[in-house]
């Protein structure tokens, strides 16, 4: 029996409606984290700066290997760039439920814009920081109420923002290098160019109908509200005492909710501690001539890794974090005992390998969590995990600093 004209219409309509969302996600993705990938590749030019200001003795260079060393690690930018992030991540599960989407979002690009132009016109490293601060919030902030956003829509919407974000990693290295590079652009005019992504956010934000998410999001938060409360109307209890037991009971049935999320957190935590251990740690020590090179082949790696949950999809999770482990352990064996690696193209392969793992390890994880997880703590789930890389980046972070100074000694 064939289907009706008008049912094949809604049919048509409904394909077209996945496709704008799903191109709309994949510009969320790509947007939210272009900032913060910009960033990072403008660390080393970022502390470059400085020195060339405030240095009157070049630092000495070890004839013996290949190492260019700032005075500060760019283990600095990456903990000015993920910090922030880490503390919203932390906190927001609990509270985000109560700020209306738009808000948020007003906030990501207000945030997203700020960045941009203060690093752009900033002379001083202090105030450089404070940009690279400001791309954090934006990005930590964009990446859970992006990710909760997606649990309003189909689970391919999980697909379209994490290969956006793997896109991110890609263009934003790529967009940077070339007009640096290529073009012969100073890094603040380079920084400056890229204003118009805030702008692209907003478009995304419009496309993806998030209007219809914010109605829904208003009905969650009725209904959720309406089930923690277990107040008897007629009692002379004071409001005061009611309204700290709703939000105890609020708090505890959320703590509730994350131990079975400990299975996902764990193995993201520890491959993108590896991952970002390698590429802050020892990146820009190791053979920094091919610097554009190794970032954009490890941009290639994760891009083609997040796109690809639609064809390939991983279900021990375990299994990645002991693979960018071995990953790790051969960068650090190359740098510590040999002080260069043998081949460039084994430096390359290694590379794309290590992003491949790492964009697969993030698109599975939320992934599982968007079909496994029941849909009334999906939004709640996907926040708490979200931190998850985060933690990781930092701890990697905070290592950068000593293993970047052990190096350069």
């Amino acid at each position: 029996m064939n289907a009706s004209p008008k049912t094949n219409d809604h049919n048509r309509v409904e394909h077209g409606k996945r496709w704008i969302e799903f191109i709309g996600f994949w510009l969320l993705g790509l947007c939210n984290n272009f900032g913060y990938v910009v960033m990072l590749s403008a660390a080393h030019d970022i502390l470059k700066q400085e020195e060339d200001t405030n240095s009157t003795e070049p630092m000495p260079h070890n004839t013996t290997n290949r190492f260019d060393c700032n005075r500060l690690s760019t283990g600095a930018i990456l903990l000015a760039d993920i910090l922030p992030a880490l503390v919203i991540k932390l906190t927001a599960p609990f509270f985000m439920h109560r700020i209306i989407y738009n808000f948020r979002f007003i906030l990501i690009v207000i945030f997203a814009a700020s960045s941009l132009i203060i690093v752009g016109t900033s002379k001083v490293i202090a105030l450089s920081l404070f940009g690279v601060v400001c791309a954090s919030i934006s990005s930590g902030f964009g990446e859970i109420t992006i990710l909760q956003l997606t649990s309003f829509y189909s689970k391919h919407t999980v697909s379209a923002w994490s290969s956006g974000t793997g896109a991110a990693g890609l263009l934003g290295a790529l967009s940077y290098a070339g007009l640096t590079s290529l073009l012969k652009l100073n890094p603040r005019t380079a920084i400056l160019i890229l204003l118009f992504i805030p702008v692209l956010q907003v478009i995304s934000y419009i496309m993806v109908g998030a209007s219809q998410a914010v109605a829904r999001h208003r009905h969650y938060q009725q209904i959720s509200e309406h089930i923690t409360v277990d107040v008897d109307i007629d009692s002379n209890v004071d409001e005061k005492i009611i309204s700290v037991n709703e939000t105890l009971k609020g708090f505890k049935s959320r703590l509730k909710l994350v131990k079975p999320l400990i299975k996902y957190m764990i193995p993201l935590t520890i491959v993108y501690f590896a991952e970002y251990l390698i590429n802050q740690g020892l990146q820009f020590d190791l053979l920094i001539n091919y610097f554009i090179k190794y970032s954009v082949f490890y941009q290639l790696g994760v891009f083609a890794s997040r796109s690809s949950v639609a064809l390939i999809r991983i279900h021990r999770l375990w299994i990645l974090p002991i693979i960018q482990l071995i990953n790790m352990g051969i960068f650090f064996a190359c740098v510590y005992r040999t002080a260069h690696i043998p081949s460039i193209w084994l430096v390359f392969g290694l590379v794309i390998f290590e992003g491949l793992i790492g964009g697969g390890a993030y698109v599975n994880t939320f992934y599982k969590i968007s079909i496994e997880i029941p849909e009334p703590d999906r939004e709640f789930s996907i926040g708490v995990a979200s931190i998850s890389d985060s933690v990781g980046i930092s701890f990697a972070g905070l290592l950068a600093i000593p293993l970047h100074n052990a190096i350069c000694q």
